[in-house]
């Protein structure tokens, strides 16, 4: 089952100041784009059904467009950490 990263933190800590740490609700972003991903797949399914009905050698555009959602579910568990001169920088997707 495909699911998308829903929340990221976001932790900044300038050096010689206060951190500054941020929730991100993801999943309210999901819920405003499900809407455009059920057009998209319903685009790519009509497109691939006209494509192989007139013979064509690539009809795969619901299969990319999955694979693609794959992949943004896959960055779930990913930590991110930028050490700079002045800052520190921890991106953390859950």
């Amino acid at each position: 089952m495909i699911v998308p990263p829903l929340s990221m933190w976001l932790d900044v800590q300038p050096r010689g100041q206060n951190r500054i740490r941020m929730w991100l609700p993801l999943f309210l972003l999901w819920l405003l784009l499900l809407p455009l991903i059920v057009l998209a797949f319903v685009v790519t399914m009509v497109v691939d059904v006209a494509l192989i009905l007139a013979n064509q050698r690539y009809h795969h555009y619901t299969l990319l467009l999955y694979r693609c959602f794959e992949v943004l579910a896959d960055t779930r568990g990913t930590v991110v950490r930028v050490n700079a001169e002045n800052a520190v920088v921890d991106v953390t997707i859950f």
